[in-house]
């Protein structure tokens, strides 16, 4: 066995398992959130566990059994489609969710410190509708404008010149002047929205230093204590969740360094490691929300009269 093919099968194996686990924690949170109340922070949790369990299945159905088995699983225009999905369609959902979590984040710790307004559920459902057809519409690349075969701009009649496959080393790929262009679109937007989310980040992280140390030396009920540590803990989870999703842009570009223009070496590299990402992402939300798995469900967001008491509210409560 060639070592070319002896390394593919060994990513392969890797994928297929590390897809496995990470499928089954972002099943876990699935439901672990549609059990929760619907504040604005676990609608969007939600929605972000259903990316990745879309993403690690199409990882653990196709990838990982290509690369295991040494050969073509399906048609090339089976390929083609999920390769849009995955590298231009829903791989720009997590960026886009994080932004509006963090958008969410921005406007609570801002503006609603005590009382989240009702709108704002209807608002965080209007962001998520629109990101979820965009995306959709990004796999499908209906009506695209592109570069035709002679590489003029023109509207694209036959959708494959668009359409690339997998770049598997042992099946064949190719590029086409119209992926590269959407390529390059598509990171441009990454990188906007890594641009943005960090801002906000640096502002929020701010509001929280700036108010903790004007409130520290007075007296405040478990209530509101309880709502300054919720919100420094889902401030902790979206800055993590944000680099996790940073992480794999970053591995995405520095391969073509690291593996010195080796096409074998990128593209395992690539599948080896963005496996990891939603599974890692799962387990972050896990980790900073197993406390109130066994915790009541509040009915009601605390009130500013209600904060004046003591009174016991569940974390999950709280968006």
């Amino acid at each position: 066995m060639l070592i070319a093919e002896k390394a593919t099968r060994i990513v392969g194996g890797h994928i297929i398992i590390s897809a496995f686990l990470g499928i089954l924690i972002n099943l876990f949170m699935f439901f672990k959130f549609l059990s929760y109340e619907k504040t604005s922070f676990y609608i969007l949790c939600t929605s972000k566990t259903l990316s990745n369990f879309i993403l690690l299945t199409v990882y653990f159905l196709y990838i990982g059994p290509t690369e295991l088995l040494y050969t073509q699983i399906g048609s090339m225009n089976l390929n083609t489609y999920l390769n849009q999905t995955m590298g231009l369609g829903m791989y720009l959902q997590g960026p886009i969710t994080q932004m509006i979590i963090t958008i969410n984040r921005f406007l609570v710790i801002w503006f609603t410190p005590t009382h989240v307004p009702q709108y704002s559920h209807r608002i965080t459902l209007g962001a998520l509708s629109v990101s979820w057809i965009t995306v959709t519409w990004l796999s499908t690349l209906i009506g695209l404008p592109g570069f035709d075969n002679n590489n003029n701009f023109d509207i694209i009649i036959n959708l494959a010149n668009c359409r690339v496959p997998i770049g598997f080393e042992h099946i064949g790929y190719y590029s086409t002047p119209c992926n590269n262009q959407i390529t390059i679109i598509v990171v441009s937007g990454i990188f906007l929205i890594g641009f943005l989310t960090n801002f906000m980040n640096f502002m929020i992280g701010g509001k929280l230093i700036y108010t903790w140390k004007r409130t520290r030396g007075n007296l405040s009920s478990e209530a509101n204590q309880l709502r300054r540590r919720t919100s420094i803990r889902f401030f902790v989870q979206s800055v993590i969740q944000d680099y996790v999703c940073s992480m794999d842009v970053v591995n995405n570009m520095v391969s073509h360094f690291y593996c010195s223009g080796d096409r074998l070496c990128i593209t395992l590299s690539l599948f080896s490691f963005g496996v990891l990402i939603y599974g890692i992402d799962g387990l972050v939300m896990y980790i900073f929300n197993y406390k109130s798995f066994g915790s009541s469900v509040a009915s009601r967001e605390p009130t500013n009269e209600s904060m004046r008491t003591i009174i016991q509210v569940s974390p999950a409560s709280i968006p």
